[in-house]
């Protein structure tokens, strides 16, 4: 849906495939559109592939089965790279339909008042998202909360501080206004709910070492056991990846298909890309291992695990779609807050849930740093490929320069743990400065 203004004087008549802000936000069924528009503007390449693979590769996570080396691999990404640059762009412009449906709701006289609570809150919450990502990928990012060109066009970087501000203070607005189910969404886990911000302010306050509360906006969604529950017994049909299911928390529907990009054409059972860690990431017996990944041939015929969590390529069944929030993250990031409050045995239960879904035995350690070494390595066995968390788990946990540095194959610098600001938006406005390390 295409947003038009123009100057009184050139009021001309607006395109068939356009409406003017007035007429989108006159009536509900126009305003909910618009609110859908948000999120199908996420099922893009960035959403749906550059999370998953151009952060895998930077990190110690993924290779591709080519095993050649590229710019990601060897961490020497150029400021004209044309994916980073997409990425920059596609955020904007989610956060640009955000703005644009929070300000028509706003200015709208007409629009049933219950029902705009709940999509200015969705709109925040997809903005504080879309701004997690940006600023764990690039550091400091222009805040931009208008669709006010003249005020966005050349504006500077903030600081990671002050986004990190106002992605607490959207989470916290969506928070009190999300409704509590998905009933408003035809029990469909596509639109966010109170829950999906309190997994978002889960992990915000974990990256910013708020222990006490990661800990309790975690535990709040855990809590909700009549809606979320950890999947046992895993196979291709009963998954954390199905449509639906009862560790959603916020999935992204890929509109009139049963079957996800990852599924199709990203991790397909033939494998592009690989494991770096391979077998040795996982213990004997886990579960993990057995369902989501594949044991695939690379080009010099070495065997090496694939990821495979999503299995639906372009069949009907099961229904999948992408995964952005769910449970097991919620119980990692629970142990972790636990341990840093000195809650050992409160940590070892969270930790034992994710191992015993995976077929694997109870901890036994109770030393603070060898519990915090596991829960990473727990991260990496059930988090792998997901929206890059291995890569900001090595940055916020202060890893990149021990990690990265002794790979083969990598040119690291301290400075590679920030992408650098595409050199085309910098084209565009001058006021943006550079990462360090680049030009």
């Amino acid at each position: 849906m295409g947003f038009t203004s123009c100057e009184d004087i050139l009021e001309v008549e607006l395109p068939s495939s356009e409406f003017s802000s007035a007429t989108v936000y006159a009536s509900d069924p126009t305003a909910e559109a618009a609110v859908n528009g948000i999120y199908q503007s996420m099922v893009t390449n960035t959403y749906y592939n550059s999370l998953h693979i151009i952060l895998g590769e930077t990190s110690d996570e993924l290779i591709p089965k080519t095993q050649l080396t590229n710019v990601y691999t060897s961490n020497e990404m150029l400021e004209d790279d044309g994916t980073n640059s997409a990425m920059w762009t596609e955020f904007y412009k989610t956060i640009y339909n955000a703005n644009a449906v929070i300000e028509g709701i706003n200015a709208s006289k007409t629009l049933s008042a219950s029902k705009t609570v709940h999509w200015i809150a969705e709109a925040k919450f997809i903005r504080a998202y879309c701004y997690f990502n940006m600023t764990n990928i690039w550091g400091d990012v222009p805040l931009v909360l208008t669709t006010n060109v003249d005020q966005s066009a050349l504006a500077p970087r903030n600081s990671q501080t002050e986004v990190y501000n106002q992605i607490i203070l959207d989470l916290t607005a969506a928070e009190n206004d999300l409704p509590v189910n998905y009933s408003n969404y035809n029990n469909q886990r596509i639109r966010a709910t109170k829950w999906a911000a309190e997994s978002l302010l889960a992990r915000v306050n974990l990256y910013l070492g708020n222990w006490s509360e990661a800990s309790t906006y975690a535990s709040s969604v855990i809590s909700q056991t009549g809606t979320y529950k950890i999947i046992t017994g895993l196979t291709a049909n009963n998954s954390p990846f199905i449509a639906d299911n009862t560790e959603a928390v916020w999935q992204i529907p890929y509109f009139n298909t049963t079957y996800t990009y990852e599924g199709g054409n990203l991790f397909t059972t033939a494998g592009t890309y690989m494991l770096r860690k391979g077998n040795t990431l996982f213990e004997t017996g886990d579960a993990r291992k057995t369902n989501w990944t594949s044991s695939i041939a690379a080009s010099d015929g070495t065997m090496y695990l694939a990821p495979r969590k999503y299995k639906n390529a372009y069949v009907a069944t099961p229904v999948e779609r992408s995964t952005v929030l769910r449970l097991a993250e919620l119980y990692l990031i629970r142990a972790e807050a636990r341990v840093k409050l000195n809650n050992i045995t409160g940590a070892q239960e969270d930790i034992n849930v994710i191992r015993n879904r995976a077929l694997l035995g109870n901890t036994t350690l109770t030393d603070s740093n060898q519990l915090l070494d596991l829960i990473a390595l727990e991260r990496q066995r059930e988090l792998f490929s997901e929206f890059g968390q291995r890569w900001f788990d090595l940055k916020r946990t202060g890893k990149a320069d021990e990690v990265l540095g002794a790979i083969t194959g990598k040119i690291w610098a301290t400075t590679d743990s920030l992408y650098p600001i595409p050199e085309q938006a910098r084209r565009s406005n001058p006021f943006l400065t550079q990462n360090l390390g680049y030009n």
